[in-house]
């Protein structure tokens, strides 16, 4: 599965900000040499826009005191990341689009879900349902491209908690939890998804508090892990390492409570199942 370019400019960035720690340079330094305001240096850093162009590149590597096999690579690197996301098109918010890119650019995905199924395991019906913005169509052609990282043998591996309560909330209709809970069974039985559920007698999962979340292992090692938090104004990503490490143990907490993968899991599923079929 190859990067997006996306995900490489997160890799450019963070060589790039190294270098320049490395060298003992600020970013008034820097932005001097290129003669730009300092902020295009920390959007650099950051992984944000277009890469720089390789002459400025190459100047401010330079700059950097870095040696000819850095420059080669990370000129390359750069070209590589220049490229157009496949959801460019979508015209998404800066913390959507970071969303679908860690989808992407993940080796394994640790999704808790305390509201509503995860965005990943839902049906279109269910989907459409919850409600999708004032142009259903094209969120739910974006969430199926989303989806499609899951049928990828060189995509993510997804571990996913859901409160059972979500389960039994009725979206739409009885009909389309029917059919949604199919889909989650058929989901379970997938090697790469591991889907546990925290039934009602285990009592509020540890990772309540938190709300829907998400954390990312990506491929590219250079990169840490990073969680998603939905928020009511929107998204908001914590890479902060300590911060990282907290968001993981309640997720590990909230497994103790959950049901066990495989035939544990799917006889809960089946009742709850049974359940929307009689309505």
């Amino acid at each position: 599965m190859s990067e997006s370019p996306a995900i490489l400019r997160r890799v450019l960035a963070k060589h790039l900000h190294m270098l320049r720690e490395r060298a003992g340079r600020s970013f008034a330094q820097a932005a001097g040499r290129l003669g730009v305001h300092h902020t295009t240096i920390r959007r650099m850093e950051q992984g944000l826009g277009r890469p720089p162009r390789p002459p400025d590149l190459r100047e401010l590597l330079s700059f950097y005191g870095a040696d000819a096999g850095e420059v080669s690579a990370l000129v390359d690197l750069a070209e590589r990341a220049s490229g157009r996301n496949w959801w460019d098109e979508y015209s998404l918010s800066e913390s959507m689009a970071d969303c679908v890119m860690l989808e992407g650019g993940a080796e394994r995905i640790r999704a808790y879900a305390p509201w509503e199924v995860p965005a990943l395991l839902q049906t279109e019906d269910y989907a459409r349902a919850l409600g999708s913005g004032p142009d259903p169509d094209r969120w739910l052609d974006l969430l199926k491209r989303r989806q499609a990282v899951l049928d990828d043998d060189a995509g993510p591996l997804l571990w996913a908690v859901i409160d059972e309560p979500v389960l039994h909330w009725q979206v739409g209709s009885p009909g389309i939890m029917a059919d949604q809970l199919t889909h989650l069974l058929e989901m379970a039985a997938r090697p790469r998804v591991d889907l546990r559920v925290v039934p009602f007698a285990a009592g509020p999962s540890p990772a309540a508090r938190v709300g829907t979340c998400a954390v990312y292992r990506l491929r590219l090692r250079e990169l840490p892990d990073i969680v998603c938090v939905q928020q009511l104004d929107g998204l908001n990503f914590v890479a902060k390492p300590s911060a990282v490490t907290h968001y993981t143990a309640v997720l590990d907490q909230t497994v103790g409570k959950a049901t066990r993968r495989g035939k544990q899991t799917c006889l809960l599923l089946e009742r709850i199942q049974d359940h929307w079929r009689a309505a």
